[in-house]
């Protein structure tokens, strides 16, 4: 298992968040990454680090308009799920896992309620940063197919527990 920075990126080229992890998998289709309890992660816009709470999975789709990061507890049990739809992640010339992150998230909450958050920063960020429509239609639709993968449960939603998703998490 090799580190692996993820990088996320505004429209069309700002620094956004960046955090390190272990990369579990690659399939033809996604990544699928761990970062540990107390990683660091470094919000470029706000200039401010954070410490994360949770250890973390991150599922980064190479096809889908999402991703997905997966607080879980000790027992790798979820205890939140943070969507961001994004255009599809890709490793740039350096290695690192990176995607444009649209500003609208769907989040699960840890009472089990799904939400959709910035929905209006999406709106004014299209709007300032003149986002393309091809690009603004395939924010919706990725909603949408997000949404539906959450109900008919496509990995990595519906799973438990993830202690053995893709090897160990330990």
């Amino acid at each position: 298992m090799q580190a692996i920075n993820i990088k996320s990126y505004k429209y069309p080229d700002r620094p956004h968040v960046e955090v390190q992890g272990t990369l579990l998998s690659e399939t033809p289709h996604y990544y699928f990454v761990a970062c540990d309890k107390n990683t660091l992660l470094k919000h470029h816009i706000k200039n401010e680090a954070y410490k994360i709470d949770y250890k973390t999975l991150h599922f980064l789709s190479k096809y889908h308009g999402y991703t997905v990061s997966i607080s879980i507890d000790e027992q790798d049990k979820p205890v939140s799920i943070f969507c961001n739809i994004s255009t599809p992640c890709h490793k740039d010339a350096d290695g690192n896992i990176t995607y444009i992150d649209l500003d609208m998230d769907y989040v699960k909450s840890n009472t089990g309620q799904w939400f959709l958050r910035n929905n209006d920063l999406f709106l004014e960020s299209s709007k300032k940063y003149q986002y393309p429509l091809q690009l603004t239609n395939f924010a919706l639709v990725s909603l949408q197919e997000l949404k539906n993968n959450i109900k008919d449960n496509v990995f990595p939603f519906g799973i438990e527990n993830f202690k053995d998703v893709d090897g160990p998490l330990k």
